[in-house]
């Protein structure tokens, strides 16, 4: 496995649990639930545009 696949995956996990724990404390239709998903969201796609940035 490479070591951008490794990335990619821990930080989808630590999304994905911090995603759960929310859903689970304070429920879906919570702002603070629409916050955090989007938290996520953006850190996922800014992670992968680094990740995935071509080098010269």
């Amino acid at each position: 496995m490479l070591q951008k696949d490794k990335i990619k995956f821990i930080v989808f996990a630590i999304l994905a649990i911090t995603i759960g724990i929310s859903l689970y404390i304070v429920g879906k239709d919570s702002i603070i639930m629409k916050y955090v998903s989007g938290f996520c969201l953006a850190t996922w796609l800014i992670t992968m545009f680094i990740l995935n940035k071509k080098t010269k």
